[in-house]
């Protein structure tokens, strides 16, 4: 027996901390389509979350949508109306919706990320930083910092390794100010620069400013303009305000003297809040490259949804530690949904790991990976790589037959006489995804067409005869296709036939070419009357 999933080790420090309440955070700036890397975070924060439920202990979780953020480039591949370059600066809050759906193009993005969100078991409580920016505990974060900007100034170059400076002659100020004339936070043209602030008097709560873009020079009480903290301070500043026990970052920031590291000084020093503990992640890639979403190199939740299901994603994601590199590629679909199966299996005791396997981290991992709580029995799933073969016969099947041939090999596969709606509903939804997975994702080999003609093709090689009869008689046994893909192999053995070389016959009968996708869904999808005719016929 060992120890369980590393989540409990995380756990274990958050009760250590004593925090009145546990608040557990996570953030993403909707500055595009949001990429299924930002699903890391969120798992860890569920995963955090439901050990401290199994613990009996209550906890919050925040996502916060950094809607505030100015917008800074259109990401590559977005067709957005003609002049939409003329929104640049803006807060993604203020800047309209290119489709013209949403009240802005900040909604638009972190709503198609939210809505995915109780699929794969998620219901944190959102919060638009635009929002929070007009609450008057951020006005007062607003305030501390103009109050200890002498002391914040040396953190940061501290920590950002700056020349010493006099007080004069450093002028970095982390409060934005949205122009009040042209509505934007910062210019863009060359780099980032954020309107400046020119003076303020915290005893008339006032200040002033001039705009990087349009060169306006405004006034205004504090509580009335619209202000936000340059990112490192605001991150801590949303540390203090909500009292985070725990926030999950990427390894970027949470490097030695990082922006984690000043984070929390600053969070300690200027706000007198101790900051959260940090959990440190690695990045989950497109194949060798990273998720960028202004390059255009995304991969969303509702692209994962439509080939997939949200239990397999969570399976990818939390089934590796935190600072193990996860490679994805949507072509890898079926092995991560198959390896997602072979976990349930293990949970409900119908297949026995290795010892090499530790049960208990495999059980903790399963009760992690399913939306709620598992169910009391083993659900009967359709296996996917049969459904991504199955569906590629509809043509000489048709739908019905299809759907009724996978219903019954579920029930077959699990010993039921019958599936109960939600199984059934279930294989429904898998012949989905493998359908849409075989139409955008499938590699070459794993797709194919059967001509339901006859075929004018025969083995004269006695080896080759002798095999394609044994495996009609295999086929006329009704075994499980674990068996029919061993008797194929054993079949080949006995009978001195290489097994690329016997596979080749098999899918020169069935599909014209000499490979295809794996051999035992693929005779078990057909009708089996008609793969045996159709075998014998060529040895006839």
């Amino acid at each position: 027996m060992g120890g369980g999933h590393w989540v409990r080790g995380i756990v274990d420090e958050i009760v250590r901390r004593g925090d009145e309440r546990i608040v557990i955070h996570t953030g993403k700036t909707p500055s595009g389509p949001i990429h299924i890397g930002a699903e890391r975070e969120q798992f860890i924060c569920s995963a955090i979350q439901r050990e401290l439920e199994r613990r009996g202990l209550e906890s919050t979780f925040n996502f916060i949508i950094d809607s505030y953020d100015p917008i800074k480039s259109i990401p590559a591949g977005l067709k957005v109306p003609k002049g939409f370059e003329d929104e640049l600066g803006k807060p993604l809050s203020a800047v309209p919706d290119p489709f013209g759906c949403h009240g802005s193009y900040a909604h638009h993005f972190a709503d198609e990320f939210i809505k995915c969100q109780p699929e794969f078991g998620l219901s944190p409580n959102i919060v638009y930083s635009h929002e929070l920016y007009t609450k008057p505990a951020m006005k007062d974060a607003i305030r501390t910092v103009l109050m200890k900007l002498d002391q914040l100034k040396a953190i940061r170059r501290k920590y950002l390794h700056l020349p010493e400076e006099d007080g004069t002659a450093d002028d970095w100020n982390p409060v934005m100010v949205v122009c009040e004339k042209c509505g934007r936070i910062a210019s863009m043209k060359k780099e980032v620069i954020p309107n400046k602030l020119d003076s303020w008097d915290l005893e008339r709560d006032e200040l002033t400013y001039t705009c990087s873009v349009c060169g306006y020079k405004g006034q205004g009480k504090i509580r009335n303009l619209s202000l936000k903290l340059s990112w490192r301070v605001d991150w801590s500043a949303k540390w203090a305000v909500f009292r985070v026990t725990c926030e999950p970052a990427g390894k970027d920031h949470c490097v030695k003297d990082g922006a984690y590291d000043m984070g929390l000084e600053v969070c300690q020093e200027i706000f007198g809040y101790r900051g959260p503990l940090r959990v440190s992640y690695e990045w989950l890639t497109l194949g060798e490259h990273a998720m960028k979403t202004h390059k255009g190199i995304t991969f969303t939740p509702l692209e994962w949804l439509k080939i997939a299901p949200p239990e397999a994603l969570r399976y990818l994601i939390l089934g590796a530690d935190p600072m193990r590199h996860i490679s994805f590629l949507p072509e890898r679909i079926p092995d991560i949904v198959d390896n997602f199966d072979r976990l349930e299996r293990v949970y409900y005791g119908i297949e026995t790991p290795p010892p090499s396997e530790d049960i208990v981290y495999l059980r903790d991992l399963y009760a992690l990976c399913v939306r709620e709580k598992p169910h009391e029995s083993a659900p009967a799933r359709l296996p996917y790589r049969f459904a991504a073969t199955i569906v590629q016969l509809e043509s000489i099947l048709g739908r019905d037959k299809v759907l009724a041939k996978s219903v019954e090999y579920a029930a077959r596969l699990h010993g039921k006489p019958v599936l109960s709606e939600h199984e059934a509903a279930d294989v429904a939804g898998r012949l989905s995804m493998a359908s849409n997975w075989v139409n955008l994702y499938a590699p070459a080999q794993a797709k194919f067409k059967i001509s339901a003609g006859e075929l004018d093709f025969r083995i004269s090689d006695e080896a080759e005869r002798k095999f394609v009869y044994s495996v009609a008689g295999l086929l006329e046994r009704d075994l499980s296709e674990l068996d029919l893909q061993n008797g194929i192999f054993e079949t080949a053995r006995s009978l001195g036939i290489e097994t690329g070389k016997a596979f080749a016959v098999l899918y020169r009968i069935l599909i014209g070419s000499d490979r295809g996708p794996r051999l035992a869904p693929l005779l078990l999808a057909l009708d089996r009357e008609w793969v045996v005719k159709r075998l014998k016929s060529t040895i006839e």
